[in-house]
């Protein structure tokens, strides 16, 4: 029995993945940016009133929070080839919103689904 060959398009997912080695460092350095974008708005909401100074569980969520969305649009860019500045662009704006990213993604995805 041959054994079955893989498409052109598996092949280039398994050597140029998300979870391959060779693209960990980059998605780690985004996930840094957007961890930097989710402090940037955890200070914003300590200087408007709207979070405690002190607050570590909240700036830590913020961070956690903030990582993922950015992991997510860097995966998204790298996908459209998107150019590498306005992908750091991107993941740190969005790391910067943070949830409101999410809420703004499932809302689209619902009027996306709906019609």
């Amino acid at each position: 029995m041959p054994s079955p060959e893989l498409t052109d398009a598996a092949k280039a997912a398994a050597e140029n993945g998300p979870f391959v080695a060779k693209n960990l460092v980059p998605t780690l350095w985004m996930a840094g940016v957007a961890t930097l974008g989710g402090v940037v708005s955890f200070l914003q909401k300590v200087k408007s009133g709207n979070a405690r100074p002190m607050n570590l569980t909240e700036l830590v969520g913020e961070m956690v929070t903030s990582a993922f969305v950015g992991i997510i649009t860097y995966w998204i860019c790298k996908s459209y080839g998107v150019n590498e500045y306005l992908t750091a662009s991107g993941v740190a704006i969005s790391g910067h919103m943070g949830a409101r990213a999410i809420f703004l993604a499932e809302q689209w995805i619902e009027n996306r689904t709906k019609q």
